[in-house]
């Protein structure tokens, strides 16, 4: 079985340095779970690190949250109106945009008598969720004007750099400075939360302080991967190394790599390429896509490469590696985001925790 190991020392490195650099600019950070989930080492070290609040981006079966948060978390994606009894007795707030799903929410605490708060997500040019910045005023005046109103309105909320590519600058920055100023100025509803997200606002933190009214940061990515997104910048503050996949050897054989004469696809469906070709020392290791993203992962090793992937197999040419390879020796990774997701959610991949 193919192994994650988390490196907890270097985890609360990272969480610490977020956190004090949150709380530095005066904002509450949101440690966003999308990949560890309900990890309750991970929850544990977070906490023991400064973070209060936590986000989840996916509706669970059953309620997990009471046993290791002191608190209801946020749900961070756009709730389905399916699954709106389970968003009010899981969570204490959510994302919206779309009056007719803020509405159901609002039935089912009167039916439910429970309470429940909402952030209305603003589209500030990541083209994903969000109202459009135009019709916001708008839109908050139809929630607070919602008949026996039991939901409460806590703020409005932005996320960059996951659809479009869009980095912070300061014109999307000040369209959510300006829109809660113009709500509380016209409607005098009080805009309490100002969320912004995600790690690629840690780039711009470095040099830039946030308008007064944003008050919340939500960062997953960084903490983990010790990166700013979009920009594929490593932090020079934080490792990158506090997530490594580990490969283990089953095969390793010389073996000549010539163009095919008959060239078809592989097991995936996608075109095999053939960047090296005559003797090759190759090894096979024992995962692939069921385990984690292959194509994400960065040998340790520079002098080797992945060349192909497929369910269970990954294929790794160490040709130019001054390493020997043999069955059971590991190979070791550094990940992107896509690999560090699927591997927390793969049943097939060990997570090992490093003290």
């Amino acid at each position: 079985m193919a192994q994650l190991t988390i490196d907890i020392k270097k985890l609360a490195h990272n969480i610490s340095f977020v956190a004090r650099s949150c709380k530095d600019a005066g904002l509450d950070m949101m440690g966003v779970l999308k990949g560890p989930g309900m990890d309750s080492v991970i929850i544990r070290t977070l906490v023991e690190n400064g973070v209060e609040t936590f986000g989840f981006s996916n509706m669970p079966k059953k309620n997990l949250y009471d046993t290791v948060l002191s608190r209801k978390p946020v749900f961070i994606s756009l709730p389905s109106i399916h699954e709106i009894h389970k968003l009010v007795r899981y969570f204490g707030t959510s994302f919206n945009t779309e009056i007719s799903v803020i509405q159901r929410i609002n039935e089912v605490l009167i039916a439910e008598k429970r309470s429940h708060n909402i952030i209305l997500m603003v589209d500030t040019g990541d083209l994903r969720e969000g109202v459009l910045p135009e019709n916001v005023v708008d839109t908050v005046r139809k929630i607070h004007d919602i008949k026996e109103r039991k939901l409460g309105f806590s703020g409005i909320g932005t996320n960059l750099g996951c659809c479009a590519g869009m980095v912070p600058d300061e014109e999307n920055i000040q369209i959510l400075q300006d829109l809660a100023l113009e709500i509380e100025a016209r409607l005098g509803i009080a805009v309490d939360t100002v969320s912004v997200g995600g790690s690629v606002f840690l780039g711009w933190l470095k040099s830039h302080r946030l308008p007064h009214k944003i008050n919340q940061i939500r960062l997953g990515e960084a903490v983990f991967l010790g990166n700013i997104p979009t920009l594929y910048q490593k932090h020079e503050d934080l490792y990158d190394d506090v997530l490594v996949f580990k490969g283990d050897v089953l095969e390793t054989q010389e073996k000549r790599v010539d163009l095919p004469r008959c060239p078809g696809r592989d097991a995936l469906g996608f075109q095999p390429a053939f960047p090296n070709t005559g003797k090759r020392k190759r090894a096979i290791l024992n995962f692939g896509i069921s385990d984690t993203y292959p194509q994400g992962l960065r040998p340790l090793d520079e002098g080797s490469s992945i060349v192909c992937i497929n369910s269970n197999y990954t294929v790794m040419d160490y040709t130019d590696s001054p390493v020997s390879l043999k069955p059971g020796d590991f190979v070791e990774f550094k990940m992107n985001y896509i690999s560090m997701l699927q591997a927390f959610m793969s049943p097939f991949t060990d997570i090992v925790y490093q003290y």
